[in-house]
């Protein structure tokens, strides 16, 4: 495994690379997108099942050791994950997201249908096209610093403190024990100026792209061009505007509206379902695999 951070014009993003063990022949490349607030190694337990594969887990921009430079914008978010491929010249690619990553990956995978061979499509914040109107409706009557994610707690003595604080707490509570431990470790940076620690992801930038999603329809009029084998994950699903983050936020109808995808619905998981049961998606994604 290594880490390293990649220009992508005018903010870098970190990557956790795992090599593989087949380099006579080489499979296809997984890229891993996370979810909004988390970051890059809440991947760990799903690629310790993917034992001897290529994969890439990515932080996005605002998140884990990424820059978080500009305006949150989903627009520029799915840029980046674009570019990113180029740079790292990507191909047969198995891109696999969850929640916003589910997002990010399918309008990458729009970006460069060429690059793509599947798609693994975790809960993906792609919602029913009568909601996003709604949605901007909301967004103008509430700024991200009244969000309630901005006022998550950003002060912790270590990520011990942080995963106890966790632990039995909803949704963290239906969570597997080591994918908690690897979110808390990987969260947190020093502080400047104290001698305490906070979140990588400030809770004003997560809560900027919570409000900034009621933007992000250009998604729909990518579904069409998506001509690649998808396999749609999603848990139950209440509507986009609970106030529960561990609802589906996935537009019930998306897998009609793609042309080659097979729907797993999975209402006895909720909206994280990487993090409670990283097996089951290491198993979708070596199925992409040998394809």
């Amino acid at each position: 495994m290594r880490e390293y951070r990649l220009d992508v014009g005018d903010v870098e993003l970190a990557v956790v690379e795992w090599p593989g063990s087949d380099s006579a022949a080489p499979a296809s490349p997984v890229l891993l997108l996370h979810a909004t607030g988390f970051h890059s190694r809440c991947w760990n337990q799903v690629v310790k099942h993917l034992s001897g594969r290529h994969v890439f887990a990515v932080d996005l921009r605002y998140h884990g050791n990424s820059g978080s430079t500009g305006e949150a914008d989903w627009n520029v978010l799915a840029n980046d994950i674009s570019v990113l491929v180029e740079r790292l010249d990507l191909h047969d690619i198995i891109g696999v997201g969850h929640s916003v990553g589910g997002y990010m990956v399918a309008r990458a995978a729009a970006a460069h249908r060429d690059r793509f061979k599947q798609l693994v499509l975790i809960d993906p914040v792609i919602t029913a096209p009568e909601t996003y109107e709604f949605s901007r409706e909301m967004a103008a009557k509430i700024n991200a610093e009244d969000h309630p994610v901005a006022r998550r707690r950003n002060r912790w003595q270590d990520a011990n403190e942080m995963y106890l604080h966790f632990k039995d707490r909803a949704p963290f509570s239906t969570w597997q024990t080591d994918v908690l431990r690897d979110y808390c470790d990987y969260a947190l940076q020093p502080a400047t100026g104290g001698d305490f620690q906070q979140l990588l992801c400030d809770p004003a930038n997560e809560a900027s792209v919570y409000t900034s999603q009621a933007y992000s329809d250009a998604v729909l009029q990518d579904l069409p061009r998506l001509h690649l084998p998808i396999a749609l994950l999603r848990a139950k699903y209440t509507g986009i505007h609970t106030g529960d983050f561990s609802n589906s936020p996935t537009w019930p109808e998306l897998a009609s509206a793609l042309p080659d995808c097979e729907d797993h619905y999975l209402p006895q998981l909720n909206h994280f379902i990487p993090m409670q049961d990283p097996a089951l998606v290491a198993k979708f994604i070596e199925q992409a695999l040998i394809r």
